[in-house]
C-alpha cells in the first residue's frame, strides 16, 4: 500500500515579511530617516497638536506621547540603529498617532 504524504508550502509570517522588506531597505536607510523626521516634524506631530486642541482633547498627554515618539524616532535614526528600527519606530509612532487622532476624533 502506498503512504501518502502531503506537501504544503511553508506560509510566511507577517514578521518574516517585515524582516525581508526591512532588510531590503538597508541601501535607502538615509531615505527612511529623512521621510520620518520630515513627516514628524511638519505633519504628524502639528496635526496632533491642532486636531486635538481644536476638538476640546486631552491635550497635554497627547501632546506628550505625540513629542516622545517624534524623539524616539530621532534618537534611533542618530543612533545609526539597523533599518528594521528604524522602519519598526517609525511604523510604530504612525500607528500612535493614527490612536491618538481616532480617541480625539471620536470624544473619548
Amino acid at each position: 500500500m502506498a503512504t501518502l504524504t502531503l506537501n504544503t508550502a511553508p506560509s510566511i509570517s507577517l514578521w518574516s515579511k517585515y524582516l525581508n522588506f526591512a532588510d531590503s531597505q538597508k541601501p535607502n536607510h538615509l531615505g527612511w530617516f529623512l521621510v520620518s523626521i520630515v513627516l514628524h516634524a511638519t505633519i504628524l506631530v502639528p496635526l496632533t497638536f491642532v486636531l486635538v486642541y481644536s476638538l476640546g482633547g486631552y491635550v497635554i498627554p497627547c501632546l506628550a506621547v505625540s513629542m516622545l515618539i517624534f524623539f524616539a524616532n530621532i534618537v534611533a535614526n542618530m543612533s545609526s540603529a539597523s533599518t528594521r528600527v528604524t522602519i519598526g519606530v517609525f511604523y510604530l509612532s504612525l500607528l500612535i498617532h493614527a490612536a491618538i487622532l481616532l480617541i480625539t476624533v471620536a470624544g473619548l
